[in-house]
């Protein structure tokens, strides 16, 4: 039984990943109020040089949340362009990467492979993953500086770069 229930959540989850992928809207627009996050990690955002322990202390900033885990091949690519994008931006922009893996370990192999120059939380329990309504890895939500989700877009695409840096500038 635990091993037909294992399937069937691979199957929903695989099923999730390519309704997200093959979506032609990769950056909506959307204007909802951000559900809430409360930083766990070091409050010290780096690079930012932001104090913050709340997703509220951030208001005046523009937030990219990216929602992530080990195994996802999309989210190895997506690191390199969150780094240029923080460096790009420094204090106009706070991106906080938010890892969904259950076992610590695969989370911090996974940032030695691809180091990262932004905050990084994380959240095993994906109650976060759940408030934000995650289909699919990389999700990633952009925060405008009253605090309103403005675009969402689920994968990572090399060929869709400009259009995520839009959403942000």
């Amino acid at each position: 039984m635990r091993y037909l229930i294992h399937i069937l959540s691979v199957v929903l989850i695989t099923l999730g990943l390519w309704a997200g992928f093959t979506s032609t809207v990769f950056a909506k627009s959307v204007n909802y109020s951000a559900p809430p996050i409360a930083l766990q990690q070091p409050n010290k955002l780096t690079l930012t040089h932001t104090q913050a322990t709340t997703l509220t202390d951030l208001k005046g900033k523009v937030v990219y949340v990216d929602f992530w885990a080990s195994w996802c091949v999309p989210c190895r690519r997506s690191f390199p362009w969150m780094n240029q994008m923080q460096r790009q931006y420094g204090d106009d922009l706070v991106i906080l990467a938010i890892n969904l893996d259950q076992e610590p370990a695969l989370a911090q192999q996974f940032l030695q492979d691809n180091p990262a120059a932004f905050h990084i939380e994380f959240n095993p329990s994906g109650e976060l993953a759940q408030a934000y309504q995650v289909v699919g890895m990389p999700s990633s939500y952009l925060i405008d500086k009253s605090g309103q989700v403005r675009y969402a877009h689920t994968g990572f695409f090399k060929k869709n770069l400009s259009q995520y840096e839009q959403s942000i500038a």
